[in-house]
């Protein structure tokens, strides 16, 4: 991990393979959005609707409630490695649903029957975005391939957008490295499904998109296989036209991460700032600094871990009075 140093900084890679990217799948039913996500690597399946009933042989965990899925993430995040070994891809099926159980949840959280009754009438609208962003970006940090499916909706034009609750959609969408629109194309002469097409840019009829520039924008039958086919080739398309060369996941999120420490070195590295402080006299700015960011009469040593960020932009202005 890097310390913060604009003086000195990171250049930024891509990853190759599908490890830690976000993928976002939608379309209308029967299209084959539950049946080739779950054909990824290594999936663990979370159906918050019954997207499972016609797939055999697929891992899952029960999701009714967004109870059910905080415990998964829960696992997932605590047990990142071990659950590595079992799990390479999280299915997330789907946006809409989920939205539903997080908003019951914040309403029962808060003891009211609707979001717009709690806080005293003013609406739980900000408890209940940031509930689902909390959960969410928990699940997207931890280096699994994952997959948020989603229905699709028009809007008042006619363009098709995924559907949900824009606060359940936002962090969804806005972390997607791909966004994928399944395009019917009916069934062939003797009447049997012909496999969906896969659309990953924008049109004027519908919404999708990607964050690789060299990817191919169409594949005209979307499978599991196909789709990772062509974000590596646009990962190999990149690095031929641009000279780059692309690295692991680890390696990515190396890069990417910045310095930290863990709640007793951190407090240990303030204390032994504060007492160099001390020995030089400035005592008073060392109060200074810590009134700013805690408040009024608080303690460094009152802080707890969910204060980590705080008392490391404190360390670092404490730092700055050193000689």
């Amino acid at each position: 991990m890097s310390a913060v140093d604009i003086f000195n900084p990171e250049v930024s890679v891509i990853a190759k393979g599908t490890e830690g990217k976000v993928i976002t799948i939608y379309g209308s039913n029967n299209l084959g959005k539950s049946k080739q996500s779950s054909r990824m690597s290594k999936p663990l399946y979370l159906p918050f609707e019954k997207g499972l009933n016609a797939i055999a042989g697929v891992k899952f965990m029960p999701i009714n409630s967004w109870g059910d899925f905080k415990k998964v993430n829960k696992q997932l995040s605590k047990n990142v490695e071990k659950a590595k070994e079992m799990y390479q891809t999280i299915v997330v099926d789907e946006v809409d649903a989920f939205a539903k159980y997080a908003t019951k949840y914040v309403c029962n959280q808060y003891n009211v029957d609707r979001i717009k009754d709690g806080n005293e009438g003013y609406g739980l609208w900000q408890e209940y975005e940031t509930e689902v962003w909390d959960e969410i970006n928990k699940l997207i940090s931890n280096g699994f391939t994952v997959i948020f499916i989603a229905h699709a909706k028009e809007d008042k034009s006619g363009k098709i957008h995924p559907k949900g609750d824009k606060r359940a959609l936002a962090p969804v969408i806005d972390n997607s490295d791909i966004v994928v629109y399944l395009e019917s194309n009916g069934v062939d002469e003797e009447n049997n499904v012909i496999k969906s097409s896969a659309w990953l840019a924008e049109t004027d009829k519908f919404f999708a998109r990607s964050r690789f520039d060299y990817i191919d924008t169409y594949i005209e039958e979307f499978t599991a296989e196909n789709l990772n086919h062509a974000i590596k080739e646009a990962v190999e398309r990149q690095e031929a036209a641009e000279g780059i060369k692309s690295v692991t996941y680890e390696q990515q999120k190396e890069v990417n991460s910045s310095e930290s420490q863990d709640f007793d070195s951190l407090m240990n590295s303030i204390k032994e700032t504060g007492k160099k402080l001390n020995a030089e006299g400035k005592l008073e700015k060392l109060n200074e600094v810590v009134e700013k960011h805690l408040g009024k009469d608080k303690k460094v040593t009152e802080c707890t871990p969910k204060q980590l960020d705080v008392m490391s932009v404190i360390l670092d202005d404490l730092n700055d009075l050193l000689d």
